[in-house]
C-alpha cells in the first residue's frame, strides 16, 4: 500500500472533480484512537467540526459505520443529518429518520441467553468486558492476562456449538464478537446504501482500520478509494493507508478545503 498523501495530487483531483462525494468512515481506530475501554473512545471536537463542515457542503454525503450499536455510535459522534450504520450493518439510520434493522427480535432474545450463559462461565476472569449491542455481543479481552485469554475463546466455541450454527464468533482487535450467522457485513451495508445513488460522477471513499473493514474495501475495488488506517505492512486490500486518526482528521480537513473551492456538480440526490 502507498501512503495516501504520497498520491495526494491525483486523489485531490478526483475529489475536486466528483459530482458527488461519499465518505464512509469507521469509528474506533479511525476517527478516534483505540483505547483500553470502549467507553473512553470519544470523538474529538475537531473531528465533529470537520464532519459538520463536510456535511453542509452540497453533494457531500457521510456515513459512519461501526461495530458499535447504532444508538451508541450516534451518541458518540453527535453529528446530525448523516447516515449511521451500527453493528457492522445490522442497523442503519438515514438522515430523514428511517431505520433499517436486519435481525428479527426473536434472534436477539437468543443472544440474551448466550450472554447469560457466558457471563456465568467467565465471571471469574479478571478484566473481561461484556458489551451488549442488541443483535451482537462483544467480549473485550484487552485487559485480560494473556495467559488466560484463550479460555474466553474456548468458552465461546463451546457455547455456540449448542446453537447449531445459528451464531458465529468473529475476531477483532482484542475482542471476540458473537454475531448472528446471517449474510451481512460492512461491505453489504456500503453496497446497500450506494444502490440509492447514481454511479455517474460519484466517488465513494472508505476509511477503516480493522479486519471487518476489508469486506467494504473489496466492494469498492475499482469503483472508489479505500484507505486502511494503520501500518503499511498490514495485509489489507485497501488502495492506500494512513497511519492513525490524526492523519484521518488531516485527510478530512483536506477534503473540506478541496470541496469548498468548487467542483461540485448539480445536486442530484437528497440527504
Amino acid at each position: 500500500m502507498k501512503h495516501l498523501f504520497e498520491d495526494w495530487q491525483s486523489i485531490q483531483a478526483k475529489i475536486h472533480q466528483a459530482q458527488n462525494l461519499f465518505l464512509f468512515l469507521d469509528y474506533d481506530g479511525t476517527l478516534t484512537p483505540i483505547v483500553s475501554h470502549p467507553e473512553l473512545a470519544l470523538c474529538p471536537f475537531e473531528v465533529k467540526k470537520t464532519l459538520g463542515g463536510l456535511r453542509d457542503l452540497p453533494n457531500v454525503y457521510i456515513a459512519i459505520i461501526s461495530g458499535r450499536s447504532l444508538e451508541d455510535l450516534r451518541k458518540r459522534v453527535g453529528v446530525s443529518n448523516i447516515i449511521y450504520i451500527g453493528n457492522h450493518g445490522l442497523e442503519i439510520e438515514f438522515p430523514d429518520g428511517r431505520h433499517k434493522e436486519m435481525l428479527p427480535l426473536a434472534r436477539t432474545r437468543e443472544l440474551k441467553n448466550i450472554t447469560q450463559n457466558l457471563q456465568n462461565v467467565l465471571r471469574e476472569i479478571p478484566g473481561i468486558l461484556f458489551e451488549e449491542k442488541g443483535p451482537i455481543l462483544s467480549l473485550h479481552y484487552r485487559n485480560v492476562p494473556p495467559e488466560i485469554s484463550e479460555q474466553i475463546r474456548h468458552a465461546i466455541e463451546e457455547e455456540l456449538h449448542s446453537w447449531k450454527g445459528l451464531w458465529k464468533m468473529v475476531s477483532g482487535k482484542m475482542v471476540w464478537e458473537i454475531q448472528p450467522n446471517v449474510d451481512f457485513h460492512k461491505g453489504k451495508a456500503v453496497r446497500e446504501i450506494l444502490k440509492t445513488f447514481p454511479s455517474l460522477g460519484f466517488l465513494p471513499i472508505y476509511l477503516g482500520d480493522d479486519q471487518t473493514d476489508e469486506n467494504a474495501f473489496r466492494v469498492l475495488k475499482g469503483h472508489g478509494i479505500s484507505v486502511f488506517i494503520g501500518p503499511a505492512e498490514f495485509p489489507s486490500g485497501a488502495n492506500f493507508f494512513l497511519h492513525d486518526p490524526d492523519e484521518v482528521l488531516e485527510f478530512l480537513s483536506k477534503c473540506l478545503e478541496v470541496r469548498q473551492v468548487g467542483g461540485q456538480g448539480p445536486d442530484c440526490c437528497h440527504r
